[in-house]
């Protein structure tokens, strides 16, 4: 099974239009892991569409490109599993402001993962069903993950009045 699994990965990379890059790792158990890297984003909804119906999508990821990709700021990871078998295809979101294709036609797992992902890090994507926001009110900025917040402030903060000072403040009232 795991053999015909593999193969079907092969053959799916081969029909990328933009090309793709595919390695295989393995754990103690032997148990296989397909790595594909898409040339381009726009083949994206083409995999997520050929995968099928042996393929299913368990969750979406983004995080930091690596730093030798000057292109990019994230990078996306959709981890699919084929009988068994993980295949994570890595894409980075193009355009000015990053974005990747919606595959919640094909899969509609990814629907929340996809609006989360647009919210917490500012990845927009195209041609999603429900574009609305999933967790923050919409007063409330996106790229919500990015914001760091030093921990002197929050420290700061917590041990002192300046914090409830703030919150005070911005309501109008006295503290």
């Amino acid at each position: 099974m795991i053999n015909t699994m593999k193969q079907r990965v092969i053959n799916l990379v081969d029909t990328m239009p933009k090309g793709a890059e595919l390695s295989w790792t393995a754990d103690l158990k032997e148990n296989q892991f397909a790595w594909v890297t898409l040339n381009e984003v726009e083949d994206l909804p083409l995999f997520a569409e050929k995968i099928l119906p042996e393929g299913r999508l368990v969750t979406i990821s983004a995080c930091n490109a690596k730093a030798e990709d000057k292109k990019a700021f994230h990078e996306v990871c959709y981890h699919f599993v084929m009988k068994g078998m993980s295949v994570t295809v890595t894409v980075l979101p193009t355009g000015v402001e990053p974005t990747v294709p919606s595959i919640t036609q094909w899969h509609k797992s990814a629907d929340w993962t996809e609006r989360e992902m647009a919210e917490s890090y500012g990845i927009i994507v195209s041609n999603h069903p429900n574009p609305r926001p999933l967790f923050l009110h919409e007063t409330v900025q996106s790229e919500a993950m990015e914001r760091l917040v030093p921990l002197s402030t929050m420290t700061n903060s917590a041990s002192t009045n300046s914090l409830w000072e703030k919150i005070m403040g911005e309501k109008g009232e006295e503290s």
